[in-house]
């Protein structure tokens, strides 16, 4: 289901909307089936492969470091429930009990924007897309940080291998390429997923999904 509706931080917007299960895990799994499909298709878009080149041909010949930095300088951190809140309501007319599991703005959308506003995912998403388009590959680092649920997945970054050596970039909450939550406090799971790898298509859907794009998007 599209909804329409206006952002007044992002724009007029296109929501798409879509169903998770209510068991945490598969949830993660099926949210991240989505980022790892918006990295591989927006890393060969226009709007990413423009700005990889700018990054190229501005950086210091590092593209792990470069990227980090300019994607940690360039979005802005906004938790899911401010972002979704401008769709909710629209939603929940067609949805009276509808709430909001995840919002994510594909890379290639972030690209676009004067001032791009995400969570850890949207930066989990966006640094992977440029560094793609660059010939980097990544994955995607779950962990569970929150003492509050020890079982839950709580934050998502990115990680890479240039020259073998794993390199962590978590660009919405680290200080620099290499830090990672690990070593700033107690992390009770941890998950690496490959982004090449990942392939729940055929999961049930039952939570709800929404995910914010700067255009319309295709459901699936």
């Amino acid at each position: 289901m599209n909804l329409t509706a206006w952002h007044p931080e992002l724009g007029q917007l296109v929501y798409g909307v879509h169903r998770l299960s209510d068991d945490p895990d598969t949830q993660v799994a099926q949210t991240i089936q989505r980022m790892a499909r918006n990295v591989r298709e927006d890393a060969a878009s226009a709007p990413i492969l423009n700005e990889a080149a700018g990054i190229q041909a501005s950086g210091s010949g590092d593209p792990v470091s470069d990227t980090f930095w300019h994607v940690k300088g360039r979005v802005g951190f906004r938790q899911d429930e401010q972002l979704a809140a401008p769709a909710l309501p629209l939603l929940q007319q067609h949805d009276p009990g509808a709430s909001v599991v995840e919002v994510i703005v594909r890379p290639r959308d972030l690209a676009q924007m004067p001032q791009p506003l995400e969570d850890c995912d949207g930066f989990a998403s966006y640094l992977p897309a440029l560094l793609r388009a660059q010939g980097v590959k990544c994955n995607f680092v779950t962990v569970a940080a929150d003492a509050r649920d020890t079982s839950r997945f709580s934050h998502v970054y990115a990680a890479c291998y240039p020259n073998g050596q794993r390199v962590s970039l978590d660009a919405s909450h680290g200080a620099y390429p290499g830090w990672e939550c690990l070593s700033a406090g107690p992390v009770w799971r941890i998950k690496e997923w490959d982004i090449d790898a990942v392939d729940w298509g055929q999961l049930v859907l039952w939570g709800l999904f929404l995910f914010a794009a700067g255009k319309v998007l295709g459901v699936l």
